[in-house]
């Protein structure tokens, strides 16, 4: 995943070996079943996000069941109601024998708001200072079985905050199981599998002042396969402390036809990665697509529980098939994507998607394999490639806008051969004190991951010496929407890109013209 060639693959597998423990060769084992299978939705201290619970509290805690067009909360039998942590061993604790009726989280359905004795939770080791997430199981006076989870840690307890989005919209988030039937699986062993991609959206969205925020990763069991491999080591509930923004299966922002933006992350590394830049695009009225590239960036599960890990080593400089195998990723993706736009089965993106406007950006291999989409995909208005040296047949140029970001420090003749031979504009992004994963959400996330394993060090996932952490995050936000909106939005010229570097003095920026 780094620019630099000379450095490139050795880097590449340092990084993967850390956050993946698998390099490309040997995968983690699988992640045990998620043991919160339950289909009812919670909401812990309801209206109070994040559900930090203070541990020496005397009252009861207060969690809500919430109803939906299939769950009468009503019905609830609170003598049925039982609190536990599913990530440990402690006895359940028994609900109040009474329950309140409220729609707490303002979607016109009652809720039924349980109430638990805090000391008894602490007591019999519900509640303690590890505690991430908290099941409830229960039965309707019909007898049918109620159960579901929701995040709550210890009121101290440290938290990675992902920053908010600044756009005008709210943040939706979904995801779709998409199956390329027009080509075989190259990385699995079975034979005549095919080409299955996992991918998410982040989306504009109607406000839902009330609605909890999703999980930072959608499927839980991703994010321990991505964390809990190699020398990274940290607890399978790390990301469970991560709070992000975009509300699951929010409705759709009722506006026109939203501007499409394609996504590739970078070798052995998830989408959810880089969620507060998708946050950010989406909230400015962006429709983000980001690809999980199924044996290459991370663990992905299907709906189904098959889970596919991280098992393909990039073969040097991001050879073949690895970056042929991403580019028709997401060709085929974005062939998806005007599908959705002419039928979508939820009816959410059905004319909603201006497939006139449409950009591929990508980190890392990502980003080399953006270039090559947008070099075959001529209906594409622009590409980036942040980070990422250039492979395969890039030599060609493409006719597109392209915003080309990198660190500093780094000396990648592919990038200036890019340059030299453009056929269109270059913006041309240099930010000092940055490293390889500085354009992802790993900056924000290192101290956390710090507290559970000494060895995770700026260093090691060369996430680079801005400071605050949020710094990172703020300039990787402001050049990538600016390009956006300039190039694919069509929103007129940024006074960012014309030469001006902002409130960004850590960014050089050289514009070349065609």
């Amino acid at each position: 995943m780094f620019s630099k060639s000379s450095q490139l693959f050795t880097s590449l597998a340092a990084v993967t070996v850390l956050v993946t423990g698998c390099g490309g060769k040997k995968p983690p084992p699988e992640p045990l079943p998620e043991v919160c299978t339950g289909t009812t939705a919670l909401d812990v201290l309801p209206g109070v996000y994040p559900n930090a619970v203070e541990l020496s509290g005397t009252d009861a805690l207060e969690v809500a069941v919430l109803g939906n067009a299939t769950l009468d909360a009503r019905t609830l039998d609170p003598a049925t109601a039982s609190l536990s942590d599913p990530d440990g061993s402690a006895p359940s604790v028994s609900a109040e024998t009474t329950l309140r009726e409220e729609d707490v989280n303002g979607d016109g359905q009652v809720d039924a708001v349980l109430r638990f004795p805090r000391p008894t939770l602490v007591e019999r080791g519900v509640l303690h200072a590890e505690v991430s997430r908290l099941k409830l199981d229960a039965k309707t006076h019909s007898g049918v079985e109620v159960s579901g989870c929701d995040r709550a840690q210890a009121s101290d307890h440290l938290l990675a905050r992902l920053p908010a989005p600044t756009g005008l919209y709210a943040v939706g988030t979904t995801t779709f199981h998409w199956v390329d039937t027009s080509r075989e699986e190259e990385f699995s062993e079975a034979k005549r599998d095919k080409r299955e991609l996992m991918v998410r959206v982040w989306y504009p969205a109607t406000s839902q002042l009330r609605a909890q925020p999703a999980p930072y990763f959608l499927v839980r069991r991703e994010g321990i396969a991505q964390m809990t491999g190699g020398n990274f080591d940290t607890p399978a509930r790390t990301l469970d402390f991560v709070h992000a923004h975009a509300v699951a299966e929010a409705p759709l922002a009722a506006d026109a036809r939203f501007p499409v933006i394609l996504f590739s992350p970078g070798a052995g590394f998830s989408p959810t990665f880089y969620t507060s830049l998708l946050e950010e695009l989406a909230s400015h009225g962006y429709v983000v697509v980001a690809t999980s590239h199924t044996y290459t960036t991370g663990a992905v599960i299907f709906p189904d529980g098959r889970y596919a890990p991280n098992t393909e080593d990039p073969g040097g400089l991001f050879g073949t098939p690895f970056l042929d195998t991403t580019v028709a990723d997401l060709r085929f993706v974005l062939s998806q994507v005007r599908a959705l736009d002419a039928g979508d089965a939820s009816g959410r993106f059905t004319g909603k998607l201006d497939l006139e406007r449409i950009g591929v950006f990508g980190h890392s291999i990502g980003g080399a394999a953006s270039t090559l989409v947008c070099q075959q995909e001529p209906g594409v208005r622009a590409c980036s490639n942040i980070d990422g040296t250039f492979q395969g047949s890039w030599e060609k140029g493409i006719g597109q806008p392209f915003l080309l970001v990198h660190t500093q420090a780094a000396d990648d003749g592919t990038h200036r051969s890019f340059i030299k031979d453009r056929r269109a504009r270059v913006y041309e992004v240099s930010v000092s004190q940055s490293g390889h994963l500085t354009f992802s959400d790993m900056p924000l996330l290192l101290e956390l991951m710090r507290s559970y394993n000494s060895k995770v060090t700026a260093d090691t996932l060369e996430t680079g010496a801005l400071a605050p952490a949020e710094r990172a995050a703020a300039i990787t936000r402001a050049w990538v929407l600016a390009f956006a909106d300039e190039t694919v939005k069509g929103g007129g010229e940024s006074p960012l890109l014309q030469g001006g570097s902002g409130d960004y003095p850590e960014v050089t920026l050289k514009v070349h013209s065609r």
